[in-house]
Parts: C-alpha cells; structure tokens; sequence
C-alpha cells in the first residue's frame, strides 16, 4: 500500500488530476453553499415558482455562487493543482485567461443550459444546479490544464 501511494504522488499527472478533483470538489462545495444559502435567505419559498422574482433571486444566487467560487478556484488551482509560480504581469494573464475561460463556461452550462432546465423544462433547480456543476467541473479542468496553466517555454 506505501509503496502504491508513493508511485501515485510521485506521478505528477495523477497527482494533479487528485488535486484538482479535491479542489474542485470544495469549489463545488463553496458554490453550492453560496448558492442555496442566499436562494433560501431570499426566496425561502416566497415567490410563486416560475415567477419573476424567483428567476431574478435564483439568477443572482447563482451569479453570486459563481464569482465567489471561481476567486476561490483560481488561487487553489494556481498554487496547489497547477503550481504555477508566475508572478505580476505573467500571473495577471493567468487570472485574466481563467476567469475568461469560467465565463465562457458559466454563459454556456450556469445560464444558458440552466435556464433552459429550470424555465423552459421545469426541472428542480438543486437537481439542475448540480448537474451544471459536473458539467462545468469537466470543462474547466481542460481549459485550466490546456489553456491557462500550460507549460510555457
């Protein structure tokens, strides 16, 4: 058993995929807390379902679960994931790269299909909201490994 787990931290590409199943775990977890606390803070069941209250209250919740964790996923995956050293100039291009690439994954999976879920399918908004947040868990890791984190030269 020690010596499986030797190999296994000292294989750098299965070491960060643990990483970043862990950190993106307590990210999920950050989101998710947000997200519900402040859906059940201000819409403890008090809006008609559907109505336009209640879509502007899930849709701050969720915008505001998402800024909070993607400050909180941006400086665990830089310094314990993709042990990036970059400092000033090069470290702002990788926040700005990383938080254009949640964007980019926030418009497509925590809008636009979560809308499309939640308003226009009727499904539950905790069921969707985690579905979202697999989906997005997969996108982020190959656009943080391939495009913001990558080994530069």
């Amino acid at each position: 058993m020690t010596g499986k787990l030797k190999r296994f931290l000292n294989d750098e590409k299965l070491r960060e995929m643990a990483a970043y199943v862990l950190f993106g775990v307590l990210t999920t977890l950050v989101n998710w807390a947000v997200y519900f606390a402040l859906t059940n803070l201000f819409d403890p069941g008090n809006h008609p379902a559907g109505s336009s209250a209640q879509a502007l209250t899930l849709n701050l919740s969720n915008a505001a679960a998402w800024m909070i964790s993607v400050l909180f996923a941006f400086f665990t995956n830089k310094k314990y994931v993709f042990k990036s050293s970059e400092q000033k100039a090069s470290a702002l291009k990788e926040f700005t790269l990383f938080v254009s690439a949640r964007v980019l994954s926030y418009l497509l999976f925590d809008l636009l299909i979560y809308n499309i879920f939640v308003f226009g399918l009727a499904l539950n908004h905790g069921f969707t909201k985690i579905l979202m947040n697999v989906l997005v868990v997969i996108f982020n890791y190959f656009a943080s490994r391939f495009v913001v984190f990558r080994q530069r030269p």
